[in-house]
């Protein structure tokens, strides 16, 4: 068996690459920092002096990235947590809302999203909340009531 040796010119992989990469992005994105006579002494003023992302930190990279956001690079879309869910909006699922809220304004339910309650009602009956009969939304409802009940949480 023959070990493989890295040839002595080759370089290591940058672990900082990705964000190095998020930065050249972002610049691209930002009309005012096309030309390097702008763009070097942006990072100089954002960076500590340094005007090579290569030859940037970590901490310094971060600071380059909120800097172009606030230059105007545009931020991507976040995931939809704290949105509601597609779901058609029945007397069951509002029912249910009401008791999660509830909970949550007792402090013993730490996210009151849509999405927490889906995940709540895809563990007590393991199917999605579109799927549910109207058995298993009284089993929800139950569960959540008598939930609230030992807790002393305030139902409206």
């Amino acid at each position: 068996m023959t070990a493989r040796v890295k040839p002595s010119g080759a370089k290591a992989a940058n672990p900082l690459a990705p964000l190095i990469a998020k930065v050249q992005t972002l610049r691209r994105q930002v009309p005012t920092l096309a030309d390097d006579a702008v763009w070097r002494p942006f990072l100089a003023r954002h960076a500590g002096g340094i005007t090579s992302t290569r030859a940037m930190s970590e901490t310094q990279l971060h600071a380059v990235v909120r800097a172009l956001y606030a230059a105007g690079a545009p931020k991507r879309p976040g995931s939809s947590g704290g949105k509601r869910q597609p779901y058609a909006d029945s007397p069951q699922l509002a029912k249910a809302r009401a008791l999660w809220i509830a909970l949550a304004d007792a402090g013993k339910v730490r996210d009151r999203s849509d999405t927490a309650l889906a995940a709540f009602i895809r563990r007590q009956t393991r199917q999605d909340i579109g799927m549910l009969s109207p058995e298993r939304w009284a089993q929800v409802i139950e569960a959540l009531k008598g939930w609230a009940d030992r807790v002393g949480a305030a139902v409206e």
